[in-house]
């Protein structure tokens, strides 16, 4: 009798072992996939998996990877096409395919008042503020032409430091010896400098320039995460269409973005 009972425990807890294992090994699998629309391939689509907040771009062919188990919920979303919500099931799992049809976004872009700026250029050419920077009071005499001293740019034998400058064994001959050459290096780090300074007031900029209540009401994005969102959004370059005077384009970006953004916070 307790033979017969140890073996009855064998296999039940042999049968729960290959069941717990093959769960296990069920529980998260790579899907490959490809991402079109009516025409062609689609690269750079965004496909975030809701559940596991783990996501992918689609390739410059289309092609993809990204892990995911029954029930789990993907994203598909991209500029000028309708985000695309995909729930994985048994059928996926038969193939571990996913081609994934996007249908192009033709809504219309609300009217958007920047600034007091009616969209219209003759009205607001009309209307542009006045100018209030005070003029400048500097004139140029041409009679002054004939005073200036002498001109050392062509020929540098009527320099005072002319030595100095042809001779490198000179007394006082090289930097901070009246001429020095210009540090190349140094200029390109200070416009490298410049450059990031300027990026650092990017988001502080289209914040201002859009307003608060642009990401707060109609991209329902918390007002504590608008700099986050707009560091989120940096990859579709969106600082050089700022800097190209592309607003509205930027503004189709952030509504796209939104979409995704606002998913993957929940």
């Amino acid at each position: 009798m307790n033979l017969k009972i140890k073996k009855h425990h064998l296999i039940c807890f042999f049968i729960v072992f290959q069941y717990i294992n093959s769960n296990a090994q069920i529980k998260y699998i790579t899907f490959s996939g490809i991402v079109f629309d009516a025409t062609e391939t689609l690269a750079d689509v965004h496909i975030v998996n809701l559940n596991n907040k783990i996501g992918t771009i689609s390739s410059t062919t289309g092609t993809f990877e990204i892990t995911a188990s029954i029930g789990d919920v993907l994203l598909v979303s991209s500029i000028q096409y309708k985000p695309l919500k995909i729930k994985i099931t048994k059928d996926h799992l038969l193939t571990k395919k996913l081609n994934i049809l996007l249908e192009p976004n033709v809504n219309k872009l609300d009217e958007v008042f920047l600034n007091g700026l009616t969209g219209d250029l003759s009205f607001d050419l009309a209307n542009k503020p006045k100018e209030t920077l005070p003029k400048h009071s500097f004139s140029f005499d041409r009679s002054q032409i004939n005073k200036l001293g002498t001109d050392y740019t062509t020929d540098f034998s009527k320099a005072p430091d002319a030595r100095r400058l042809t001779d490198p064994t000179a007394a006082g001959a090289g930097v901070g010896a009246g001429f020095s050459l210009p540090d190349r290096r140094l200029e390109a780090e200070k416009k490298l400098k410049k450059e990031l300074k300027e990026d650092l007031k990017f988001p502080d900029k289209l914040k201002r320039k859009l307003g608060t209540s642009f990401f707060v009401n109609d991209l329902k994005i918390s007002e504590d995460k608008i700099y986050n969102f707009i560091n989120y959004c940096e990859n579709r370059n969106i600082a050089k269409k700022f800097n190209e005077n592309k607003l509205f384009e930027i503004i189709k970006i952030l509504q796209e973005q939104s979409i995704l953004y606002n998913e993957i916070q929940k």
